[in-house]
């Protein structure tokens, strides 16, 4: 087809700024052509006869660019050397080409001349927009579909729900149209061209054209068809869009329903009317009106501002809202009635009454401050890219609505049609973002009037397709592209078609002629305090991103909630983002394993061949790719609790200690009263639950808050450490959860009892053999034996059976997390100093007592250039066969962030059961402990482990008083501390970790390889980008002390 557009044009159209289509319908919101106002009130999307699926298998060969194509869409053309294809899906995916991940980088080898300019400077070339390779991978689809005889004589179109990157069309071999715009859907009209019977669709699918500059995701380049394609047959005279407003009155309980119906321009159309009937959840008929079709436009916008249309007021005396809490939908029927009254077309829509509104610089949902607890989504599912299955969009609603989420950031274009419904009809907020990013460029295109009409063209085809959304709360206008004039262009469109939506962009510090929020995403914690005591801009502040999810991270997000909690004007924000974006790779033993960037033996790969990220940056999620829980999503499901309990201030300096038994019980939900809630209150002894007593919650509005006395009867015994839990839950079942679900558990310390007196106990001294190799020492049957040259623990033996093989080594290493390897970002530098460093140890000093020997180990680092570690580790066994291990560190000042401060050990082989008086269940570091509550835990050493994508550090447990290693035989080695320690224990070494690209690379030794730290430092990503630790989480350098009693039995 592109031939019969050379003659106008000098480019092919998908190098051609002034061709954004061919023949494409305008954009407008979804058909569902009904046959009868009972099957568009019931019946679910695609239920008329008037609408057919062509899903299915589609014959499909790979092109290497566009002039490689033959005459294939002709329908006497042998395609036996095509192959099948499954559509909806992405031809990558499928084991076509290659898929290729890229942040910022365009994936454009540089030996593609026609899409680099050099700059003038010495080896420096840029990208070239608009133009793409002449490389440029092209599918070419054939698919055979017969017309029911239902449809013919109707209107026919094809609607492709989502085709990337541009393409054209053809039926029966004749030219159809071409689009662009790779999120949003295209429509044809294909009457003049189908015929009774069977018929063929072509389509030519370039991977790369002009509208790859706006569409640069940090994200995997995929190209095909791969959302829906519907042929959808309405009468000549039909309904062409709808576009409906429901404005509640919070106050009065009321609401006002308008609806624009428009028409297409046919003979008769204006002696039409259009009828809306308004119908409940349950489908009975609420209200009902009509009006006429207006041939001319109104001047006056409160009239009827566009031609053939009908306006349609509806007021309804009593109005359910809408919101993430309760999602209250109704049903709007639009019927386009004959002046005779026959009915000639039938559409629908859900709808649901919410108001937005900003005073005083704080949004307002339905009367209530808005907080946003959100996550950002890429429309992704790990077997299948972008081609992402209706059940599989349910299971991620029901799992971010466990986990407290109520918006999400369709990051960053709009998304499938059908994730909108669901989002309507289960409860979430929506920013619905603008396919829109120029990140390879910066900002240039956005100040370039060439590229206008690209930009407004997203923002209005994005808007009249996805309007009829009640939870959609705001428009975006993209992502990294820069602020300039067309951004602005968009803004206004935006704002003057759709007054009831917010309207949001981040990049470039836009002001309030471009954002009505203030988005900075990875904005520092004392950015935020800036941005609010700014007196120039009082504008809501929600952060577009932050919580970067590289690697095991997601540290901080306590101090963000604090934010919410202590000015209105913050108002949460976006976590990035929602799931690693793998895809399926195969071991050499056929295995499948969750692959990223540079698995697929890419030509183009982050990293290597452009851009400064990590391959690994498609796995940024708070689940996994098939949608596990990582670690940190049990955080963000307490971080984001609607329900909090708090110690209430302190309003004197004198007071030192927690009042005990005073609580703040607040309602930070949207639309839930306390009703909704049951809650359990518990006494935790050492660790062990010992009393228990529902609490009868107070009825609280959002947003108010009350100060309660809860004091639950305990017995406080010497020694023992005390802590009461509320546990909140909800009260009935909801489609996501069980009735009784927890929602959020807070965990706060009580008054504890005195201090036990140390006991002494009798026992003889142990003895001490001493050979040239070997210091030998023993006590009670227990053995301990130690390197005389080295100062290495040989083992700790007991009665013949060993224990421990190896070990105590100091360790300030740890496996990367998202703080330290953040390709050359953030604290990566300054953990490097300690990684991969070792230790030598001097000559063992023995001191003899009466009761115990010690023996002195100091240690040293090697040659180095690093700032001067030293200290000693010491051994204490007494005579009844304890043995301490104790060490002190000492670390240079200069060190500015350490990983960890503590000794490594090994354990004898089958060390499997394992038990603890810590913060557990789940794993938890110092600035990530809303999830893990202070208890005694019953584990394995395997399950400590968590296979983040790459490796990464994991298992670790704070706060721990004891831990328990046993094997199965019976045999038990316990450790315990007088202070609190991070220990993590796993069947792999620090260096086993770091050197393993994917779990299944990680080998797992028989031994179990203990840490036990003194000081562990913060999981980080609070920050995210940020070279700044909040100091009270940072563990630098300075003097630490560790010491451990470990019992054998």
């Amino acid at each position: 087809m592109e031939n019969n557009w050379k003659e106008f044009h000098r480019a092919p159209d998908w190098e051609n700024l002034e061709v954004l289509s061919v023949n494409r319908m305008p954009a407008h919101s979804r058909w569902g052509a009904y046959d009868t106002a009972e099957r568009a009130l019931s019946g679910p999307y695609g239920s008329s006869p008037y609408t057919m699926s062509l899903n299915g298998s589609y014959r499909f060969r790979l092109y290497p660019s566009p002039e490689a194509v033959d005459d294939f869409y002709r329908p006497e053309y042998d395609d036996s050397a095509f192959s099948d294809i499954p559509v909806p899906s992405n031809w990558e995916v499928q084991g076509f080409g290659e898929p290729i991940y890229t942040n910022v980088a365009f994936p454009f080898l540089k030996k593609e001349t026609d899409c680099w300019l050099a700059t003038g400077k010495e080896g420096q070339s840029v990208v070239n927009p608009p133009h793409v390779p002449k490389e440029n991978p092209t599918g070419c689809y054939r698919k055979r579909f017969t017309l029911p005889e239902r449809m013919e004589g109707r209107e026919l179109y094809l609607n492709f729900e989502g085709v990337e990157t541009a393409f054209y069309l053809w039926i029966n071999g004749e030219p159809v149209g071409y689009s662009q715009d790779s999120k949003l859907a295209a429509e044809f009209c294909i009457t003049p061209y189908v015929r009774p019977g069977e018929n063929l669709m072509a389509l030519q699918v370039m991977r790369f054209a002009d509208s790859t500059y706006l569409e640069d995701q940090d994200y995997w380049y995929l190209s095909g068809i791969y959302r829906n394609v519907w042929l959808i047959a309405k009468p000549k005279l039909h309904i062409e869009d709808v576009h409906w407003m429901a404005i509640p009155d919070v106050v009065r309980g009321t609401g006002e329903f308008q609806a624009d119906v428009r028409v297409s321009r046919e003979e008769g159309f204006a002696a039409c009317c259009a009828r809306v009937s308004l119908y409940d959840a349950e489908q009975t008929l609420l209200a009902s009106a009509q009006g006429e079709v207006r041939a001319e436009a109104d001047f006056r916008c409160d009239r009827v501002p566009t031609a053939n249309t009908a306006r349609v007021h509806v007021t309804l005396d009593s109005v359910r809202l809408w919101s993430p809490d309760h999602p209250a939908l109704y049903t709007a029927v639009f019927e386009l009635l004959a002046p005779d009254g026959t009915v000639l077309d039938v559409e629908s829509s859900r709808f649901g009454f919410k108001s937005i509104e900003v005073r005083s610089g704080v949004i307002y949902l339905n009367g209530n401050r808005l907080i946003i607890r959100g996550v950002n989504r890429h429309e992704h599912f790990w077997k299948t890219g972008r081609a992402v299955p209706r059940e599989v969009m349910i299971e991620e609603i029901r799992q971010m609505k466990r986990m407290n989420i109520n918006a999400v950031r369709t990051c960053h274009y709009p998304d499938s049609p059908d994730w909108y419904d669901l989002c309507d009809e289960y409860g979430l907020l929506l920013i619905c973002e603008c396919n829109l990013e120029t990140h390879g460029v910066g900002g240039a295109l956005t100040h370039s009037a060439r590229w206008s009409g690209a930009f407004l063209d997203r923002a209005v085809r994005m808007a009249e397709q996805h309007k009829n959304h009640v939870s959609i709360y705001a428009w975006s206008l993209g992502n990294e592209s820069g602020t300039g004039a067309n951004h602005a262009a968009m803004y206004g469109f935006l704002k003057e078609y759709d007054p009831t939506r917010l309207c949001q962009y981040e990049a470039g510090e836009p002001g309030k002629r471009i954002s009505d929020v203030r988005g900075n995403m990875y904005a520092h914690y004392n950015t935020i305090l800036k941005m609010l005591a700014d007196p120039e801009d009082d504008r809501p502040i929600i952060l577009v991103e932050y919580l970067y999810q590289i690697r095991n991270s997601g540290g901080g997000l306590s101090r963000f909630v604090e934010l919410t909690e202590r000015y209105p004007r913050f108002q949460g924000g976006y976590i990035w983002d929602w799931q690693d974006k793998c895809l399926p790779g195969k071991t050499e033993s056929g295995e499948t394993f969750f692959a990223y960037g540079g698995d697929f033996g890419e030509s183009f790969v982050e990293g290597r061949d452009g851009g400064d990220c990590p391959p690994f940056m498609t796995c940024n999620g708070i689940v996994l790719p098939d949608l596990r829980w990582k670690p940190v999503a049990h955080e963000v499901k307490e971080a984001y609790a609607p329900v909090r309990f708090s110690h209430p201030p302190v309003f004197s300096p004198w007071q030192t200690v927690d009042p005990w038994d005073r609580f703040v019980l607040r309602n930070d939900s949207l639309d839930d009263s306390l009703a909704s809630f049951s809650c359990v209150a518990s006494i935790r002894e050492n660790g062990v639950k010992v009393a228990e007593q529902a609490i009868e919650l107070p009825d609280l509005r959002p947003g108010e808050q009350k100060e309660l006395s809860i004091a639950i009867p305990h017995e406080k015994k010497t020694g023992c450490l005390y802590t009461i839990e509320f546990s909140v839950r909800r009260r009935e079942k909801t489609f996501y959860a069980d009735a009784g679900e927890e929602i959020g558990l807070f965990q706060f310390a009580l008054e504890s009892g005195a201090a036990e007196k140390p006991v002494s106990v009798p026992c003889g001294a142990p003895s001490l053999v001493e050979s040239g190799e070997e210091i030998r020492v023993e006590a009670a049957g227990t053995v301990l034996r130690l390197d005389k040259k080295t100062g290495m623990l040989k083992g700790v033996e007991k009665d013949g059976h060993t224990y421990l093989t190896g070990g105590f080594v100091p360790c300030f290493d740890r496996p990367y997390t998202g703080l330290d390897a953040q390709a050359g970002w953030g604290w990566e530098t300054e953990y490097g100093k300690l990684r991969g460093q070792s230790f030598v140890f001097g000559e063992p000093r023995v001191l003899t007592g009466s009761k115990e020997i010690r023996v002195d180990v100091p240690f040293f680092q090697r040659e180095t250039d690093c700032p001067p570690i030293g200290g000693t580790v010491r051994y204490t066994l007494r005579g009844d066969g304890l043995l301490t291990v104790g060490a002190d560190f000492c670390l240079d000042p200069s060190y500015r962030a350490v990983p960890r401060v503590g000794l490594e050990c090994r354990t004898a082989e089958s060390f499997e059961g394992l038990s603890y008086f810590g913060r557990g269940q789940q794993e938890c570091y110092a600035d990530r402990i809303l999830s893990a509550p202070l208890a005694v835990y019953e584990s394995t050493v395997q399950d400590q482990h968590f296979a983040f994508i790459p490796p990464s550090e994991n298992g670790g447990h704070e706060e721990t008083r004891w831990l328990r290693l046993k094997q199965q035989n019976g045999h038990e080695i316990s450790f315990r501390s007088k202070n609190p320690i991070h220990f993590d224990a796993h069947h792999y070494t620090v260096e086993d970790c770091q050197k393993a690209a994917h779990d299944h690379e990680l080998p797992r030794r028989k031994e179990t390889i203990l840490h036990l730290d003194a000081a562990h430092g913060p999981i980080g990503s609070d920050m995210a980008w940020s070279i700044a630790m909040p100091e009270a989480f940072a563990v630098t350098g300075g003097a630490y002390h560790l010491e451990l009693d470990i019992t054998l039995l």
